[in-house]
């Protein structure tokens, strides 16, 4: 499926998309992926069969990691429809995609991470895209557990650097005469 430029742009800036919110604990999410998602893969479904956009996310409970489905021009987040607006100027059509998003603090140096799992036009929920939705949220789990581990072992290491400093504090002169 393809849309006019500015009519996603627009859409987007006036929220004009369909929104669902699951949440999931992180054990449930590493055991059984394709479950975790479905609910995410079945709404997708649903508004792309109905024209519409659409944002699905799948909140990680207790921490600070969320995935999304989002229907897209280009592989950016809604959110930052200023940038699609400056990237893609001009009139005309383009094709919609299925994007995964991960946000994160330990995903990766820019907190986000974007991946195409189909074509509008190619999408619907499957076996294929549900392993591949799988597939990638388990390599991106352990990306956020790899960076997370390195972070907290910096964050220790220079809290123990730091208690081994003695901190020295000078005195006011007194400006009184």
């Amino acid at each position: 499926m393809k849309m006019d430029i500015q009519e996603f742009i627009d859409k987007i800036n006036d929220e004009q998309f369909e929104v669902q919110t699951v949440e999931v604990t992180s054990a449930d999410l590493a055991n059984n992926p394709v479950k975790s998602f479905q609910p995410l893969l079945k709404f997708m479904e649903e508004q792309v069969n109905l024209g519409h956009l659409a944002s699905a996310m799948l909140h990680v409970k207790g921490e600070e990691t969320s995935f999304f489905l989002q229907n897209c021009i280009v592989n950016l987040p809604y959110r930052y429809s200023k940038n699609i607006s400056k990237m893609m100027s001009g009139d005309g059509d383009c094709d919609l995609n299925i994007y995964m998003i991960v946000e994160s603090p330990d995903v990766n140096r820019s907190k986000l991470r974007i991946d195409e799992l189909s074509s509008q036009d190619d999408f619907s929920d499957n076996v294929k895209l549900e392993q591949k939705i799988a597939d990638w949220s388990k390599d991106q789990l352990a990306s956020i557990d790899e960076n997370k581990e390195k972070r907290l072992k910096a964050e220790k290491e220079l809290a123990q650097d730091s208690k081994g400093k003695k901190k020295t504090t000078k005195k006011k002169k007194s400006s009184k005469k």
